[in-house]
């Protein structure tokens, strides 16, 4: 048996590999219309690509470490359907390799026998896809190498075999022949093994055999738009999940989770697993997920916004705000607004903002009286959603919560700072707000980017916009302020101490601040009421909005109270668990934008 002499080779030929899908990341993208075409599978692919480059080091790895350093990476960094298809193949290689004796044979049985593990990943695999190409080139390879006990020939005549079998998938999905185009994902993999086998065997890419590969590049600008067809998904949200030591096998979470939505794909080993689904309810696969075992990853990307911007983009300049800001699900979708979800902590479960964590779900971990804390935005979730944007628009305005109650302005500016491809074009602002009054301020720029405004009057208006938003919190409940630092403590516990229940509201700076307070929530909230219904008389209010924590009973009472007083109708939302958890259960609180003074 041929022994694998040189690991070092086998090494630079899987860096080679991964290296030439990065390369193909933006064509990836482009031709990316299965199975929803939002354009992201070679973002999703190079991601992969990426976490396995940083993963691996310049040490001597023997092949079975090699390839269990490459599964481990790959389910870190895998992302989307084609992603986590090849993230669970590459495991799969690992583990059938590990078991037996090191020599090439063993390692193309590996490539072989792993096929059937990505096709099991899948509850109805389709052909046509990336996992056409894989099974074609992985049955050519094991042939041509037991003819010949050649490994680099073996890989040359599997490499020109998944070219053809490439070639053949735009034939295979309807999708794919309406548009005229290959499959993304199966093109991702056949750019990995023609690098990966141009690295081993010394050769370089065929131009001839790469120039009869359909390519974006071969088609205008008119042919694109005219030939992407394609329908909106089923389901909202791409989700997905990592879990250590499962409980579960991958059987018996298939069938606990496909009623949830469609597009799953389970990948991994015993260690752990990566679970991936579009659903419209990625909080109840979370709650059923952390039953399983321990939750050490979560992503969840809006599908139907994604899909929308590519049909209809309604301007080149894009609004990026935090879920800090209360805005409902309707008005993000229709005004194309991005939303990065703060981590909130509960026990020792992570959640993602109005993600996986609603207020039903707040709720009953609120009342087992877990320790909740919440963090800013991942830098891999920031990265992401920059890296997604940078190439869909002009400019991008970020709207951060205030960056006195949030780390999240920091964050984000060290990030647009590290990112230099979006120097001048991405413009934060510390909204120096919160809960609903940021989200009147994001309601207030998507506005004016709908009257067509140039780039600079937005900027301009927005920072007189700014400074007249303000926000009245009536508070059930003062400790969650007082142990999140929102409000000074000796102030906060002589107001406990009084029995008192105040009224809060943010000053020029953001900061937290004690305005008043009364001897019952609803003394409290009647002293906003009064203070909003005296501006109106002055005819000052421009604008209304309303949120509540687990108070909607309370919350349509006031918003009556409103319209009788001031003649606004508010839009009430619920509160984010973020703010849950900082002002606590049964806080009310209405934000007003005032008129500009002529």
């Amino acid at each position: 048996m041929e022994k694998v002499k040189s690991e070092d080779r086998l090494l630079e030929s899987i860096i080679a590999g991964a290296q030439k899908v990065i390369n193909g990341k933006d064509e990836l993208n482009k031709i990316n219309v299965f199975p929803v075409a939002d354009g992201d599978t070679g973002s999703n692919l190079a991601s992969l690509m990426q976490t396995i480059i940083d993963n691996l080091s310049n040490n001597n790895y023997s092949t079975n470490l090699l390839f269990d350093e490459v599964a481990s990476a790959a389910l870190i960094g895998a992302r989307g359907n084609s992603g986590i298809i090849f993230a669970q193949y590459l495991n799969a290689v690992s583990d059938y390799y590990s078991v037996y004796e090191t020599n090439l044979e063993i390692l193309v049985l590996a490539f072989n026998r792993a096929v059937k593990s990505a096709y099991d990943s899948l509850i109805e695999p389709k052909e046509g896809t990336i996992l056409s190409v894989m099974k074609r080139w992985a049955e050519v390879l094991l042939i041509t190498f037991k003819e010949s006990t050649s490994f680099e020939k073996a890989l040359l005549e599997a490499k020109g075999e998944a070219w053809k079998a490439l070639k053949e998938t735009q034939f295979q999905m309807s999708i794919l022949k309406k548009n005229k185009l290959v499959d993304s994902g199966a093109k991702g993999f056949y750019y990995f093994i023609s690098g990966f086998t141009d690295a081993y065997c010394g050769e370089k890419v065929s131009k001839i055999q790469e120039g009869l590969i359909p390519s974006i590049k071969e088609l205008n600008k008119e042919d694109i738009k005219e030939h992407f067809i394609s329908e909106a998904p089923k389901n909202r949200y791409c989700s997905e999940f990592i879990i250590r030591e499962p409980l579960k096998q991958e059987k018996d979470l298939k069938e606990s989770l496909r009623k949830w939505g469609d597009s799953l794909v389970i990948a991994g080993n015993k260690k752990q697993i990566k679970i991936h689904i579009h659903t419209n309810h990625p909080e109840n696969i979370l709650a059923l997920l952390e039953k399983t075992g321990t939750i050490i990853y979560q992503k969840v990307d809006d599908m139907q916004l994604q899909y929308e911007i590519s049909q209809n983009r309604k301007s080149s300049i894009a609004i990026v705000t935090d879920s800090v800001a209360d805005l409902s699900a309707d008005f993000i979708l229709e005004n194309q607004i991005f939303v990065l979800p703060l981590n909130v902590s509960v026990g020792e479960q992570a959640f993602l903002d109005k993600l996986t964590i609603n207020s039903q779900i707040f709720s009953e971990k609120y009342n087992k009286n877990l320790k909740m804390t919440t963090s800013q935005p991942s830098i891999q979730s920031v990265d992401s959603l920059f890296s997604f944007l940078e190439g869909k628009y002009e400019h991008i305005i970020v709207i951060s919560v205030s960056s006195k109650l949030s780390g999240t302005y920091q964050l984000l500016n060290q990030r647009i700072t590290a990112k230099k491809s979006l120097e001048n074009r991405v413009h934060l602002i510390d909204s120096k707000l919160n809960s609903v009054a940021q989200g009147l301020l994001v309601k207030q720029v998507a506005k004016l980017i709908s009257e067509e405004r140039s780039i600079e009057s937005v900027l301009s208006e927005t920072e007189k916009i700014t400074d007249r938003i303000f926000i009245y919190v009536a508070v059930e409940d003062l400790s969650p302020m007082i142990n999140s630092g929102r409000i000074p403590k000796i102030l906060g516990e002589t107001a406990q101490k009084l029995s008192m229940h105040p009224i809060i509201s943010l000053d020029k700076r953001g900061n937290g601040k004690l305005i008043g307070a009364s001897f019952s929530q609803n003394k409290s909230m009647d002293k906003i009421l009064k203070k909003i219904n005296l501006l109106s008389k002055e005819g000052q209010i421009e604008e209304l909005a309303l949120t509540h924590v687990l108070s909607e009973e309370s919350a349509l009472k006031i918003n009556e109270l409103l319209k009788e007083k001031t003649t606004k109708n508010c839009e009430i939302i619920d509160s984010s668990a973020a703010i849950g958890i900082s002002a606590g259960i049964g806080s009310l609180a209405i934000a007003e934008l005032l008129k500009e003074v002529k």
